[in-house]
């Protein structure tokens, strides 16, 4: 008997050290990646804080006419801007989170490609002014605006991007959030210009902005020598073009909207969508920041069959997280109804009845990540174009049938909600189906 009791506790003992290791791993490695998170966070969290200190600022100084002709422009600038660097910026993180080695080569491409392209994306710019603008800004405001938005910040952003990539979470976020310090320093500037009208900001968003651009490639660009690779750019600029038009129309997914209201509405109309839809992303910052943590770490894992269940989960969280981050904003606005000034208590009426917008909107984003990492490029693209077309054309039927903003605010939901379901059967499909057979 007393020998069994020996054997018993021989047997336990392995079990139980083994168990206790195990907990000691899996407990080292929350720590460190949520350590990692707090680093991606903190430098979200900042630039969270110092947008929304701009965003505040310049909703109130603009009169919301104003803001919508803005908001208008930068869409349609984001958009075209999606093409800076022929989507170099994209090939760039890869390689920072999987082949340093190449990460020289990559930025060369992309900084000669982003000269080429600046011009490209200025023209095509043009018609957009004449057929929506030319009644509302000058041709020197737009041209700055579009300036800004597929020039000067593409280029603190490729280098937030690509310092994830290394894992310099420390910088990436510094990088970002003194180009978002920049930014709200314009936007207070501007405010005690005493000259508040669009024209008046334009240059100051210009000015700004190119600072910072300037502070990113002085301080933060990785030290690594650039040299031009040609076969990167031959070889790959099919893939980057790819990924350029696939973000476009990720992209337009959230732009297109202020353009269609644009054409069928007035600028007011335009204002208050733009503000509301604008607090609805600032919801979203947590979950943002934990794709940059999770995009790497599938690139760097590969393709497992049993991600399936755990991508299950995740859209599980980003829809409770979004969800939940509005309410908590509806409750405080419904307690303090100016606490971000007049002009974003205008906007309540809208954002108030935009429950599952957020949830399915950062549904969408996840799906777009997941096709990268993925590198299914080219489904990514015509989806992302098929939803863009889905969304404008139901847009703007709703804005047809509807005069009420708070009518056709309540059925955005259902349009979201049809988005997500054919996004999520197409990415899955396509991934997680196609890889099971």
């Amino acid at each position: 008997m007393k020998s069994e009791q020996m054997n018993a506790l021989e047997l336990d003992t392995p079990v139980a050290s083994r168990a206790s290791r195990l907990l000691a791993m899996l407990a080292r490695t929350f720590r460190a990646q949520f350590a990692n998170y707090l680093q991606v966070f903190a430098g979200t969290g900042v630039r969270l804080g110092l947008q929304a200190v701009y965003f505040f600022i310049l909703a109130n100084t603009l009169s919301l006419h104003d803001m919508g002709v803005f908001a208008s422009t930068s869409s349609t600038g984001i958009m075209i801007g999606c093409f800076s660097g022929f989507g170099f910026a994209s090939l760039a993180f890869r390689a920072s989170a999987g082949k340093r080695r190449t990460l020289g080569g990559y930025l060369a491409v992309f900084y000669a490609s982003w000269l080429f392209a600046l011009p490209l994306c200025l023209a095509a710019s043009l018609p957009v002014f004449y057929f929506l603008f030319t009644s509302s800004l000058s041709l020197t405001a737009f041209i700055l605006v579009i300036l800004v938005e597929t020039g000067l910040w593409r280029i603190v952003e490729m280098i937030h991007q690509v310092n994830n990539g290394l894992g310099r979470y420390a910088s990436a976020s510094l990088a970002i959030s003194f180009g978002s310090a920049l930014r709200t320093a314009g936007a207070i500037a501007f405010a005690l210009s005493g000259e508040h009208d669009v024209e008046t900001w334009a240059r100051f968003y210009f000015a700004f902005n190119l600072a910072a651009m300037a502070l990113a490639i002085a301080v933060y660009q990785p030290r690594v020598k650039l040299r031009w690779r040609s076969e990167i750019f031959f070889g790959r600029v099919r893939d980057a073009l790819l990924f350029s038009v696939a973000y476009c129309a990720s992209i337009a997914q959230n732009e297109i909207d202020k353009l269609v209201m644009l054409a069928l509405a007035d600028q007011r109309t335009v204002g208050i969508y733009a503000i509301s839809t604008r607090i609805i992303d600032f919801t979203s910052v947590p979950i943002r920041s934990f794709y940059v943590l999770y995009s790497r770490k599938l690139i760097i894992e590969g393709y497992r069959r049993s991600q399936l269940g755990r991508s299950l989960g995740v859209e599980m969280l980003i829809a409770l997280i979004s969800t939940a981050g509005l309410a908590t904003l509806l409750v405080t606005l419904a307690i303090w109804p100016d606490l971000l000034g007049h002009n974003v208590a205008v906007a309540t009426q809208l954002f108030g009845v935009l429950l599952a917008v957020p949830a399915f909107k950062n549904l969408l984003e996840y799906h777009s990540e997941l096709f990268f990492v993925y590198q299914h490029m080219t489904i990514r693209a015509v989806l992302a174009t098929v939803l863009v077309g889905m969304k404008a054309a139901a847009l703007a039927l709703l804005l047809i049938h509807f005069d009420n903003i708070v009518a056709w605010g309540i059925w955005l939901n259902a349009v979201y909600f049809g988005l997500y379901v054919f996004s999520a059967a197409s990415v899955y499909g396509a991934i997680f189906g196609a890889r099971g057979r």
